[in-house]
């Protein structure tokens, strides 16, 4: 485990896969979102009921994903989240549950190695997904609770605007020191 994390996260419908395809599509190595893959997974469709459950079963995906992706990373190089273990602190927030105890071990580690977090903004018009449940309302909700927890957390949060692919890409690369260069 000699990769370092950068986490890109936000709010519902900010943009953070779309990122994270990008950077994939462009040789980084990636992590993709463990809640989207939870949720679409057929066998597990009525996970998202129990909100303690899904975020426990998010966290233990999330775990194997950053493993796996440490394991194929190069020694010293950048792997992308597409969120991090801190968003279950916020999610667990936003249901007026307490984190539990697999995320509050889970957590130091992750913070560690974590470089940063590049908290995105949400899009201006929100807009649904197969995976989304939220309204807007809720969504901005999240978007907030996330960003506040994240900041109590983690000492290099940065807010990242809503702007066109090519200049968040560009942003999340020059933060990462990749620019004109791939991991």
């Amino acid at each position: 485990m000699t990769a370092e994390f950068i986490v890109i996260t936000g709010g519902p419908c900010s943009g953070k896969t779309t990122i994270i395809q990008a950077l994939a599509e462009a040789g980084h190595t990636t992590v993709p979102e463990a809640a989207t893959e939870l949720i679409e997974d057929p066998a597990l469709e009525n996970l998202r009921a129990d909100p303690l459950e899904f975020q426990l079963q998010v966290l233990r995906r999330q775990l194997e994903n950053e493993k796996r992706a440490d394991e194929r990373a190069e020694p010293q190089s950048i792997i992308f989240l597409d969120r991090g273990i801190g968003d279950g602190f916020g999610y667990l927030s936003y249901h007026g549950l307490e984190p539990f105890e697999e995320l509050l071990d889970a957590w130091p580690e992750a913070r560690e190695r974590s470089r940063c977090v590049l908290f995105f903004d949400s899009r201006p018009d929100y807009q649904a997904a197969s995976h989304r449940s939220e309204t807007p309302e809720e969504a901005r909700r999240i978007h907030d609770i996330l960003l506040a927890d994240y900041r109590s957390r983690h000492d290099r949060v940065l807010l990242i605007p809503w702007l066109p692919v090519e200049e968040r890409l560009a942003l999340v690369l020059e933060e990462a020191g990749l620019t004109g260069r791939e991991t």
